[in-house]
């Protein structure tokens, strides 16, 4: 039987991640009309179970998504040639160690590269996480039509809890608090 401490931690974590993704979804309010309309690009939105596949990673192993059902996913689809993928994938990188292993899986997946050119990439750039190849954008095609990086944070049953389009720092911030939320 939870305690009443218990049941109060839940519900102010449920408000964090609510306050977080208000921010996360105004700060798509601060682009100009001139901007791509990531929303119109984003085929799946907040409160929505994170559509499954499977990719093969550089390792050789396949990892299906919902096979981490359980844990909290932090989903990022990127290429190579894209200069705020890079920002992405670095700021990735430097946080990793600061969130329990355990809980967090972190899944980042190429749009439509082969996998040579991918796994130069990763080496080139000492990257640690998972990283999966989506060489037909059979994947991709399943959140976005267009645009990269994507996240896509998933919470333990497998629902998207947020999602932001290109690189941004402060609203990579705040993809960060909610997974620390979603952990505690």
């Amino acid at each position: 039987m939870p305690t009443f401490g218990d049941v109060m931690r839940t519900i102010y974590n449920i408000l964090v991640v609510l306050l977080l993704l208000c921010s996360v979804t105004g700060c798509s309010a601060m682009y100009d009309e001139d901007m791509p309309s990531y929303d119109k690009t984003t085929l799946v939105r907040v409160g929505e179970a994170a559509p499954d596949f499977t990719v093969t990673t550089l390792d050789g192993s396949s990892v299906t998504l919902s096979q981490l059902q359980g844990r909290t996913v932090l989903l990022v689809f990127f290429a190579t040639w894209c200069p705020d993928c890079h920002k992405q994938l670095d700021a990735i990188e430097a946080i990793q160690s600061n969130f329990d292993s355990l809980k967090l899986s972190i899944l980042a997946v190429s749009r439509g590269e082969e996998v040579s050119d991918v796994r130069e990439f990763v080496n080139q750039r000492n990257y640690t996480f998972a990283v999966g190849v989506d060489s037909e954008n059979s994947a991709y095609s399943l959140y976005a039509t267009q645009y990269v990086p994507r996240c896509f944070v998933i919470d333990p049953l497998g629902r998207i809890v947020a999602l932001s389009a290109e690189y941004n720092a402060d609203e990579f911030t705040m993809l960060c608090d909610i997974i620390g939320s979603l952990m505690q």
